[in-house]
């Protein structure tokens, strides 16, 4: 909810970033972009006083013409970034960043209906991500009335702090309430993101100020011979959507990484998996060409497919690489994968198809090699 300010607006919310759908853990949970046919959904939502009432700006009653007032109005705003929360296709509410005020907060309201279902904190948790992963956003600000432990919960389980405690009114309530201001800073979101790290590599989900390192190692002329996902030419623009991209997605089921070198911290690559079918998942991997023949996308691959079978539960991961890629095949037999096949992907890289050959690695097989590779290390260890 938005205190309010007498600060003049300043900061701006590319409409952009919700130009496509962003998933949420859940899968029948997404985020959209605000549309003028969300009126009567909005009005039929906030008209109930139990949702009017822990929001700020919200009169009660509230009718259709207050939700199209909004949406022409606030909503529209290059200072705000409104999002629909769809639950299994219905409208369900809605979550924002609102700059109006001039400090950038956190805002969010579900209809009655789709209470106690941890939506608030999944539709919540989406904008949070998305936003700083694909902004320059130092700080977001937020809070909540001192009564409703709802959304002090949802708040606390996003990492927000509290700041203050300040008297406020809300057009619903007859009375002024206390509100709990609240603040979440980059810092703190960024140590909660997830990270794999091995011995010589860090690795962590791309953010918008890693775009200029990714379009920089994308522009090696060979690196479209390697791989058939990556486009050439590949500009900062294309970096940036990488990023947003990257950002939406649902995960754990589909997660991206930067790969940073832990000594210097400069980046090297990607590597990351997709949702593949039923219980798979599918692993994808690049690397800049002066970082190859080291050893690191077989370092990155084998703690990324650790960390994959760990948080998603898939059964199998798959894999494919160009049929001109022996060193790309090489990291995924080294890694445990079997050769199931070829077959022809599009690639953006190329002027059509590109015949690739199509590798499986069921999660038993790599448990076992991981342990059996353990042991080894520790019978050397303690060999005489």
């Amino acid at each position: 909810m938005r205190a309010s300010s007498e600060t003049e607006p300043n900061y701006r919310l590319d409409p952009r970033l919700l130009d496509k759908p962003c998933a949420t853990k859940a899968a029948g949970v997404r985020l959209r972009a605000l549309a003028e046919a969300d009126a009567l959904a909005m009005a039929e939502g906030l008209s109930n006083l139990d949702v009017a009432q822990n929001l700020i700006a919200v009169p009660h009653p509230y009718t259709i013409d207050d939700a199209r007032t909004f949406l022409a109005g606030p909503a529209a705003s290059p200072h705000m970034l409104v999002a629909a929360i769809e639950v299994e296709g219905v409208f369900a509410g809605s979550v924002s960043i609102d700059a109006l005020g001039g400090r950038p907060e956190l805002g969010y309201w579900l209809a009655k209906p789709f209470w106690g279902r941890g939506i608030g904190t999944l539709a919540a948790r989406a904008m949070v991500d998305l936003v700083f992963s694909a902004t320059d956003l130092d700080a977001l600000a937020s809070g909540h009335f001192v009564d409703n432990e709802a959304s002090a919960a949802i708040l606390a389980k996003l990492g927000f702090r509290r700041t203050g405690l300040v008297e406020q009114r809300s057009r619903a309530r007859p009375e002024p309430v206390r509100l709990v201001a609240m603040t979440l800073d980059r810092a703190s979101w960024d140590a909660t993101r997830p990270l794999v790290e091995t011995t010589r590599l860090v690795m962590r989900p791309p953010v918008t100020a890693d775009a200029d390192e990714i379009a920089l190692l994308s522009a090696d002329p060979t690196l479209g011979l390697m791989t058939a996902a990556i486009p050439k030419p590949f500009t900062l623009e294309d970096a940036r959507a990488f990023v947003l991209g990257s950002a939406r997605r649902s995960r754990p089921a589909s997660m991206t990484f930067s790969i940073r070198r832990r000594d210097v911290g400069d980046l090297i690559g990607g590597i990351g998996w997709a949702e593949g079918q039923g219980s798979e998942i599918e692993l994808g991997y690049w690397l800049g060409a002066e970082h190859r023949g080291r050893g690191l996308a077989t370092e990155a691959a084998r703690a990324v497919l650790d960390a994959a079978f760990e948080m998603t539960g898939a059964t199998a991961a798959t894999a494919r690489c160009r049929v001109t890629n022996p060193a790309s095949r090489g990291v995924l037999e080294r890694c445990g994968f079997q050769w199931e096949g070829a077959g022809f992907v599009r690639s953006p890289g190329a002027a059509g198809s590109v015949a690739v050959d199509v590798f499986r690695l069921d999660r038993d097989v790599f448990l076992s090699l991981k342990e059996w590779g353990l042991s080894a290390r520790n019978a050397a260890v303690q060999a005489p």
